[in-house]
């Protein structure tokens, strides 16, 4: 749908709604890119106050003090990219807008005052470098999400203030905020999938080779780690275009213990998988017994009251063998269902504390 607009000259390129969360990028040549321009008479809402768990504790982000004149010229500006160059390919200036929505200097303040309530936790809680990325990382990924059937993206700042965004929204905004502390950041875009996530420098091959761990931000996940599906069922399987944002250096270097959380966690889901059905044929075979026990203490009951005493003690050590191996097999699954559900806790504990990779870890592995 792009390419076929490719060669059309001095055209705006709009980013339009889609199934997914990138809503369809229709394409053309282009060489100026978005701009923010500050309207003084602008109005904006108030910034919601941001709450978050991470780690064990909680975060609180009051709001801070945001231009109106800012995000009302962030609102109102044309996010697209007009062409006039026939040799700029689709990736650069796809790359151009995103980049340039990302670095637009009239967000320089918000970023600046955004960033040091984020460094007073970091400080206040003497969080290393890996640890501070990842409360950037959750505080971003805990704005609320909405599919959005508009045509533009938002600006970082228009994310911060509505308090709400879908993937390329909080992707541009926690790419904006990393490179502004000097990590190696990208944008990771999907186009078959009509998705993005951001990556970040793990010093090793990354995801699909492309140099950068992926970090997903529509929901709390750790960073490295790819979801099995999106949202809708959506599975990435594209390889992605890789959109640097900044020049910045730092790296993440906990990339192996989350990877080691998810291995553990794949092979708590294989052994739960594996063991229920036989957990659940024991429960079966159980309510049996119990029921065939029962039928038998009627029998045995109705024969003492019509006196027969013998038929009754004849058939009393039938009855109680047939309790000794109902009892065994009720240990056998009390043993095997409590196991069952002490590993079905921690795999939904470690799913539900993906805000908390340190935490997790020790819990793990000491």
């Amino acid at each position: 749908m792009r390419s076929a607009k490719a060669a059309i000259l001095a055209l705006a390129l709009v980013l339009a709604a889609s199934a997914g969360c990138l809503h369809g990028l229709p394409g053309l040549s282009g060489a100026t890119y978005p701009k923010i321009v500050p309207d003084p008479a602008g109005t904006m809402p108030e910034p919601p106050e941001y709450q978050f768990p991470f780690q064990d504790y909680s975060v609180t982000l009051p709001p801070i003090p945001v231009e109106s004149s800012v995000y009302a010229g962030a609102r109102s500006a044309e996010k697209s990219a007009r062409i006039y160059d026939g040799a700029i390919g689709e990736d650069e200036w796809l790359s151009g807008i995103y980049t340039s929505m990302i670095a637009d200097p009239a967000q320089d303040r918000f970023y600046e005052d955004l960033l040091s309530r984020l460094r007073e936790i970091r400080n206040e809680h003497r969080l290393d470098d890996d640890e501070y990325l990842e409360l950037v990382t959750v505080f971003v990924q805990s704005i609320d999400y909405e599919n959005l059937d508009l045509v533009h993206p938002k600006y970082p700042i228009e994310t911060y203030v509505d308090g709400r965004g879908d993937c390329d929204d909080r992707s541009m905004l926690l790419a904006g905020l990393l490179s502004r502390e000097g990590y190696r950041v990208s944008l990771l875009y999907f186009d078959s999938e009509l998705h993005m996530g951001v990556g970040v420098d793990c010093g090793d091959e990354g995801y699909a080779n492309t140099g950068y761990g992926y970090i997903e931000t529509t929901n709390v996940t750790l960073v490295g780690i790819v979801p099995t599906t999106l949202r809708g069922g959506t599975v990435l399987s594209s390889y992605p275009l890789v959109i640097p944002v900044g020049d910045g250096t730092r790296t993440y270097t906990r990339c192996s213990e989350t990877r080691a959380i998810w291995e553990e966690l794949e092979k708590m889901e294989a052994t739960l998988t594996e063991s229920g059905p036989g957990i659940q044929v024991l429960e079966s075979r159980l309510r049996a017994e119990a029921e065939s026990l029962e039928l038998q203490r009627s029998n045995l009951d109705a024969l003492l009251a019509r006196g027969n005493t013998r038929a009754y003690n004849n058939q009393v050590p039938a009855f109680n063998a047939a309790i000794r191996s109902y009892n065994q097999h009720l240990d056998e699954y009390r043993e095997k269902s409590d196991r069952y559900n002490s590993l079905a806790d921690l795999h939904n504990y470690i799913l539900s504390h993906q805000y908390d990779r340190k935490g997790t870890f020790e819990l793990l592995f000491g």
